[in-house]
């Protein structure tokens, strides 16, 4: 019994890490599980997250906010970094309440976000730097958690802060500094 509870633990952290289908079967068949069953645990694994409108409407806004002059992976950027924060422990668990964190985001002090977000609601999201922003948002929505930079993926999944003047920053990219 102990040795079953093993493999399937073996088995989860294989599909966590994402290695081939062929390692899964391997695993699954080691673990005494269906490689039918292993296949629909690696799928869920890898599916798309689904989000409210509310949350695109937030998470775009903010984006054009911060980065709406910046390039596409710029603005990509700032999202991961607002979707880290939910995900830490050291951070509020809601987009929402990431971005109206006292003293976290200068566009919700200085009234900037609410501009963005009439703009949103009165549907003048018709510029390439609104749909930009629109499109990174739909992006780290659903799971992105990378930019490409330099022609490779570069992992951001690590980056909790930005800003123009970061010191300590661990990368650059455009006008901001990430660490």
């Amino acid at each position: 019994m102990k040795f079953k509870k093993y493999a399937t633990l073996i088995l989860l952290t294989i599909l966590v890490i994402g290695f081939s289908k062929n390692t899964v079967f391997a695993a699954a068949k080691a673990a005494g599980t269906s490689t039918k069953a292993a296949v629909n645990t690696q799928n869920k694994t890898s599916s798309k997250k689904s989000y409210k409108k509310s949350d695109l409407r937030l998470m775009a806004s903010i984006i054009n906010c911060e980065a709406g002059g910046e390039s596409y992976q710029g603005k990509l950027a700032v999202g991961i970094v607002v979707m880290n924060r939910v995900s830490s422990k050291a951070f509020p668990n809601t987009i929402r309440k990431v971005i109206y964190q006292r003293g976290q985001f200068s566009p919700v002090r200085n009234g900037a976000l609410n501009k963005r977000l009439a703009q949103y609601d009165a549907g003048r999201t018709g510029s390439s730097q609104w749909k930009d922003c629109i499109k990174a948002a739909k992006k780290v929505l659903s799971g992105q958690d990378y930019i490409m930079y330099r022609g490779s993926k570069k992992n951001f999944d690590s980056f909790h802060f930005f800003s123009v003047y970061l010191s300590g920053a661990r990368f650059r990219l455009g006008g901001h500094r990430f660490k």
